[in-house]
């Protein structure tokens, strides 16, 4: 039998988004999916979506939470799965095929963590390809799908009064020798959400130099450069 998979949505007051995820989770072929969604108590309506597809749901929830990795964190306690993927409100996995693609190919016994490019919606509503690329420190957990085991061993995310990247600074912990990337992007994503600020991209860059080994000076060029890379789409946006 193939490995369980559990597939976690994080939601609040999504009702226009909710579904799409929704139908891209349950309509994937791969056979062996539990399916989880986490609620942070919407009043929006986003409920009653949730219940139209509950028939095809292992579990969900709707309750307050402490913001997105709190949440997150509700969905690893609740899953069963060998493998765990996080697919959030608004983004879609690539096609109905793209889970039972991506688990026909076969991997080392020591791969507890694999990663995918994934296709986003730039600030023109385009999609492109991102190239992911653990060196360079893009990963994207939509398109992460990785062993369970992981957080027994290094934890849960971390939850604090802000956002941070928590899920990045658990992705470095993870062993170089233990992630595989597959050629077969994974998700489609939303242009907005919790890691779409540049606050975010700043975090990122000082994960990798207290993590990975970046030198200090590495570290002030790509502060620099992500610096003026977001003057320059602020102001892309704001004449385009």
């Amino acid at each position: 039998m193939k490995p369980l998979l559990s597939i976690v949505t994080v939601c609040y007051n999504s009702i226009a988004e909710i579904e799409k995820t929704i139908l891209s989770v349950i309509n994937q072929t791969y056979p062996n999916i539990e399916y989880i969604i986490i609620d942070g108590g919407s009043t929006d309506g986003t409920v009653n979506l949730i219940k139209k597809y509950a028939n095809k749901i292992t579990c969900w929830v709707s309750e307050p939470d402490n913001g997105i990795y709190d949440a997150m964190n509700k969905g690893i306690h609740i899953a069963k799965g060998e493998w765990i993927n996080f697919m959030n409100s608004g983004d879609v996995f690539v096609d109905c095929n793209v889970l039972e693609n991506v688990f026909l190919n076969k991997y080392d016994f020591n791969i507890t963590f694999l990663y995918s490019d994934y296709f986003v919606h730039n600030y023109r509503n385009k999609i492109r390809l991102k190239k992911a690329d653990r060196e360079t420190g893009i990963l994207l957990h939509q398109s992460v799908i990785y062993k369970r085991e992981l957080h027994v061993r290094y934890g849960n995310y971390l939850v604090t009064p802000k956002y941070i990247v928590s899920d990045y600074l658990f992705f470095l912990l993870v062993p170089k020798t233990e992630m595989a990337k597959t050629s077969i992007p994974i998700s489609l994503n939303g242009k907005a959400g919790v890691s779409s600020g540049n606050w975010c991209g700043f975090q990122k860059i000082m994960m990798d130099y207290f993590l990975n080994d970046i030198s200090i000076e590495k570290t002030m060029k790509k502060l620099f450069v992500y610096y003026i890379k977001c003057k320059i789409m602020a102001l892309l946006v704001k004449f385009c």
